[in-house]
């Protein structure tokens, strides 16, 4: 555990926002104005060679890295790192110098600058083991688990430990762990795009069958709206009377078919016809009926086609049906007939059928005065 997070720890009062090396992440005013000083000083406290080799103490380097070394045996790693600062400031130094300084570095807490004593040391030799080691400890402490274990497996691969093989296995098994919790992650996140795609999927089949739907509604209103109901027929007109006899007089005419979708409605509760209009040969015939000049008149002044019609097996029964639905309204009385010339004077025309023929009041007296006799010619000379 870092110094600095023992230090928080045990400290009754201790302020559980500090930051590391003081300040505090929520109050900005608490945070030390002369920081960047400090850290400057810090580095200043383990600087890096910076001569050319014309200067270089040898035997200075040599006496400070023997006074390093019995310090850091004996755990006293802040004068041992300052002893390795003085061998390499006195002569160019080696990797395993710059690797040792790294050491005590790393055991002080100081895992930037032991990483960049570490860097420098690879720079030079790649395959220091030791500083391979010490940098990959020092990512494991950063939680940079992936750089810790390419660091601790290459420093295993060329000189094993048993120490940094304890600390491999536990990198090892973090790394796993995050890469489950990503493969986790990235399961759960593709789970949501596939529901959101199933749903998005179902309610687009949802407005597709909502769309054909409201086609198939529009599709039978126009077909109903088309055929519309059947309009009323007009009374046929009466047939005229015949020439020189009062004639019969017309009849009266039959009762109109029901008008509109009320009258359609009203025919098609009829399950025979409800039936035959289910027959397409029928359907057509009574479409014909409909759109034909005149509409049902003109189908009744025109005998042939109505004869043709009635005569088909499908079509005549529904026709003959559906007129006795709908034709309504007696025929006409049949007026009298007129007399002939000279002759009998006319009779009286029979009162029109309304759904019947007339009573005989309509009939004229036959009986005539005597004069009436006197009023006909005589037929023979």
């Amino acid at each position: 555990i870092p110094a600095w997070k023992k230090k928080a720890m045990e400290s009754a009062d201790a302020d559980p926002s500090a930051c590391p090396f003081g300040g505090s992440w929520n109050t900005e005013s608490s945070v030390d104005a002369t920081a960047d000083g400090k850290k400057d000083e810090e580095e200043d406290a383990f600087p890096m060679y910076s001569g050319d080799g014309s200067a270089d103490d040898f035997d200075k380097a040599a006496e400070a890295k023997m006074a390093a070394s019995d310090l850091k045996s004996s755990g006293d790693y802040a004068r041992a790192a300052e002893k390795y600062t003085e061998a390499i400031l006195a002569a160019e130094p080696s990797a395993l110098l710059l690797a040792n300084r790294a050491h005590c570095l790393f055991k002080l807490d100081k895992y930037a600058f032991a990483i960049r004593d570490c860097d420098a040391a690879l720079t030079m030799n790649p395959d220091s083991a030791k500083a391979l080691r010490i940098r990959g400890e020092c990512h494991v402490r950063t939680l940079q688990y992936q750089k810790a274990l390419k660091d601790l497996s290459a420093a295993q691969s060329i000189d094993f430990d048993e120490e940094a093989a304890i600390m491999l296995k536990e990198t090892t098994k973090k790394c796993q762990e995050m890469e489950a919790e990503k493969v986790k992650e990235r399961n759960e996140e593709e789970a949501k795009l596939r529901k959101r795609a199933e749903e998005i999927k179902k309610a687009q089949e949802e407005a597709r069958r909502e769309a054909e739907e409201e086609a198939k509604e529009r599709s039978a209103g126009a077909g109903a709206a088309g055929m519309g109901g059947m309009p009323g027929m007009g009374g046929m007109g009466g047939m005229g009377g015949m020439p020189g006899m009062g004639g019969m007089p017309g009849m009266g005419g039959m009762g109109g078919m029901p008008g509109g979708m009320e009258g359609m409605a009203g025919l098609m509760s009829d399950p025979e016809i409800a039936a035959g209009m289910k027959n397409p040969k029928v359907m057509k015939a009574f479409q014909d009926l409909m759109s034909g000049p005149g509409g049902p008149i003109g189908a009744m002044s025109n005998p042939a086609k109505l004869q043709e019609m009635m005569a088909d097996p499908e079509v005549g029964p529904f026709m003959q049906k559906l007129m006795g639905k709908v034709m309504g309204g007696g025929m006409g009385g049949m007026p009298g007939m007129g007399g002939m010339g000279g002759g009998m004077p006319g009779m009286g025309g029979m009162g029109g059928m309304g759904g019947g023929f007339g009573g005989g009041d309509d009939m004229p007296d036959l009986d005539g005065d005597d004069d009436d006799d006197d009023e006909m010619p005589d037929l023979v000379d």
